[in-house]
């Protein structure tokens, strides 16, 4: 989609990388805008728009966000509130939210959150029956080997804004990095970048039903992407379908972080170029994975209000338990048949004793799953398909 390489001459500013990709479907134009970062050094990334054709090229390349401070993700939403877009970034730190016109003019901006990665935040809105009503969004964020979320309300409002409290979506790999947020029909999760015990970047999901609530856990596996991985990572998913309606993943495709020649600038290290992926079978079925994970440790939280998982059709479930002091423990399991009954009261619960360690098979679980045991203990999750 994007080759900096081929921009060396004629944008400059993009011809040592580019990444983080997000498109957006604008629909007072019913046209498509591509928002992604490029730089020529890639300790000072910038943040940039074009317009995508029916044929996924792009044209009309605009800086929208210079540096310093280096910008080093990007992601944005259509803007019903104010008919423009609302862009997040992350600086070296701090998470900005962005106010932009629909000629991509800086309204004003605000900080909403210090500390973190330089893997941006995935954003949904969270409409409801009509957005103007449920002006609020969630976003989703990586700390190492979690996935965390929080609800934003008042999103339309720079001043009015507030921030939900930070809850865990999804424990899986180490470490997660760059991410973006989906709802495709009945699934709702994040796609995010994450460094393998191979050595090297690939890109992961995490999902769950269409019902988001506090609570709510995803359940992971990574994207079978056809790349050749003897020489290449790819990181910075992300899904659209684009102006043709055939779904894709936007990827930042890159090569090794140790080239075998001297490193004089980052724009040679990390020449990364935005690919597209056209899956040929379904990336939120269950099945097209075998096997989804999850990885629950039990702090104080988690002990007092245990976490819900939306099963996405799983036949059967494997549990391994783990306590670090040896001794027994009672492991409570609730099941239901949706995550709406299962919030309401309406499920079957069980128990079973552990001492140490132990391995627990479910077989045809009901729609949902909730697990309880003592501070200090870990389970890992296996929902099968």
């Amino acid at each position: 989609m994007i080759t900096p390489s081929r921009y060396r001459e004629s944008i400059p500013d993009i011809g040592g990388g580019v990444g983080t990709p997000r498109m957006v479907y604008d629909p007072e134009t019913g046209g498509w805008l591509l928002f992604f970062t490029g730089w020529r050094n890639a300790n000072s990334r910038e943040v940039y728009s074009a317009e995508v054709e029916k044929d996924m090229a792009v044209s009309r390349i605009k800086k929208i966000l210079p540096s310093p401070p280096t910008r080093d993700a990007v992601n944005a939403i259509y803007n019903p509130w104010g008919d423009g877009f609302i862009v997040l970034t992350t600086e070296g730190g701090p998470l900005q939210i962005r106010f932009f016109d629909r000629g991509l003019k800086e309204l004003g901006s605000r900080k909403l959150l210090d500390g973190m990665q330089d893997s941006g935040a995935g954003v949904l809105s969270l409409m409801g029956n009509y957005s103007e009503q449920n002006p609020d969004a969630a976003i989703f964020y990586p700390k190492g080997d979690r996935v965390l979320w929080r609800l934003v309300k008042r999103v339309d409002d720079l001043n009015a804004l507030e921030l939900g409290e930070e809850m865990v979506f999804s424990n899986w790999e180490d470490s997660n990095d760059v991410i973006d947020a989906f709802r495709v029909n009945d699934r709702l999760g994040v796609l995010v970048e994450y460094f393998t015990d191979r050595q090297n970047w690939r890109s992961r999901i995490a999902m769950c039903g269409a019902y988001l609530a506090p609570n709510v856990r995803g359940l992971s596996a990574s994207l079978p992407v056809p790349f050749n991985d003897g020489y290449s990572n790819f990181g910075h998913p992300s899904f659209t379908t684009g102006p043709d309606g055939k779904p894709k993943v936007l990827f930042s495709f890159f090569m090794s972080h140790a080239p075998p020649f001297p490193v004089v600038d980052y724009s040679r290290q990390w020449r990364h170029e935005i690919w597209v992926w056209e899956p040929g079978f379904n990336i939120f079925d269950a099945k097209t994975y075998g096997r989804m994970f999850d990885k629950l440790v039990f702090d104080d939280r988690a002990v007092k209000n245990p976490p819900f998982y939306d099963l996405l059709g799983a036949r059967r479930v494997f549990l391994g338990v783990s306590c670090r002091s040896g001794k027994t423990l009672t492991v409570r399991i609730q099941q239901a048949v949706s995550l709406r009954e299962h919030l309401d009261g309406n499920f079957v619960e069980e128990a079973f004793r552990v001492v140490k360690h132990a391995w627990r098979t479910l077989d045809n679980p009901l729609g949902t799953l909730r697990i309880s045991v003592a501070k200090g203990s870990t389970i890992w999750l296996v929902a099968e398909y």
